[in-house]
């Protein structure tokens, strides 16, 4: 039988997170799955034609216990509240997506970070970083590869993933790729302010 697979979108996690979902909560998210393609697989070329796993990319694994479907839903948790949420330091410029089987079908998951490209509809570009899941007779076995992003960054993240799988917490990402500082110097007029003004000048 075919895999089949669930393509959820950041807004409906990042929905469920701010409603504080819980890792039951979220698992309830999951639908009747659909057929996966190869690209959401990751075996296959994505939309700008470059492959799932080019050569030099950062990759490492990690053996943690639990399901893969428990652990894929502490992860992408995390994922939505550290580097998606407000003044996450991927908000602005990636794009989520997730895909997973149902428990019943073994759980097998994955997590990709797109590359936000306005030009498509979805914006989703070239993939930049891909969480897997599986099973593995000593757990699970969660498997980590940036694609688009510089080692430093890429072993931040790599951390931020295993500490989240063993449900820990932090976000060493964020503490690399801290959100920009508001520009100094711009006084902003209240209401109160600009009211007086013509008020004044009424009195002249």
């Amino acid at each position: 039988m075919a895999m089949r697979g669930l393509i959820i979108t950041f807004g409906v996690l990042l929905h469920a997170l701010g409603a504080g979902c819980t890792t039951q909560g979220l698992s309830a998210l999951l639908p009747a799955p659909e057929p996966a393609s190869t690209e959401a697989a990751g075996t296959g070329p994505d939309k700008t034609g470059s492959v799932a796993a080019p050569p030099g990319s950062y990759e490492t694994a990690a053996i943690v216990s639990g399901t893969p479907t428990e652990v894929y839903t502490l992860v992408a948790r995390g994922v939505l509240a550290c580097w998606f949420g407000a003044g996450g330091p991927l908000k602005a410029s990636h794009v989520f997506q997730a895909e997973a089987q149902p428990p019943a079908k073994g759980g097998a998951a994955e997590i990709v970070i797109h590359e936000r490209d306005t030009s498509y509809r979805d914006q989703r570009g070239v993939r930049a970083y891909r969480v897997s899941f599986a099973s593995e007779a000593t757990g699970v076995r969660v498997g980590m590869t940036a694609l688009k992003f510089e080692e430093k960054l890429a072993q931040a993240m790599a951390k931020d993933v295993e500490s989240w799988a063993k449900g820990g917490s932090g976000c060493q990402l964020r503490a690399l790729l801290p959100p920009p500082a508001p520009a100094k110097g711009k006084a902003v007029k209240g209401p109160a302010a600009a009211d007086k003004a013509p008020a004044a000048a009424k009195k002249r």
